[in-house]
């Protein structure tokens, strides 16, 4: 067997698994990201609003692709539903922590 194709074969054997990696290595990153930018008050407004956004990007995927919510079967379908809302839920986090300015000390700097 070549080297090739032993890559082929892990590739394929890992592929089901790609969007939980990025999950678990993207989690940690977001959340420094969140909490080295945001104080407690203001992150508490970006995590409201990033769920809101989140939910409006889950409901508005199936119309969006010519499908509906009664078309929704499947336990693949409804995961990929909820992996649109998390992803969009992330996405809305990172850019309200860049954009939307701290209102006191981020939740580092506070001293016991």
């Amino acid at each position: 067997m070549t080297l090739d194709a032993i890559f082929t074969v892990l590739l394929y054997s890992a592929a089901p698994y790609w969007g939980w990696l990025l999950f678990l290595v993207g989690l940690p990153v977001v959340s420094l990201v969140i909490f080295r930018r945001f104080s407690l008050r203001s992150a508490k407004r970006a995590f409201v609003f990033s769920i809101v956004v989140g939910l409006v990007c889950a409901l508005s995927a199936p119309p969006l692709t010519g499908s509906s919510l009664a078309m929704l079967n499947g336990a693949a379908d409804w995961v990929m539903l909820i992996m649109v809302a998390i992803g969009a839920t992330l996405y809305t986090t990172i850019l309200a922590a860049i954009v939307l300015k701290p209102q006191s000390a981020s939740l580092f700097d506070q001293r016991a």
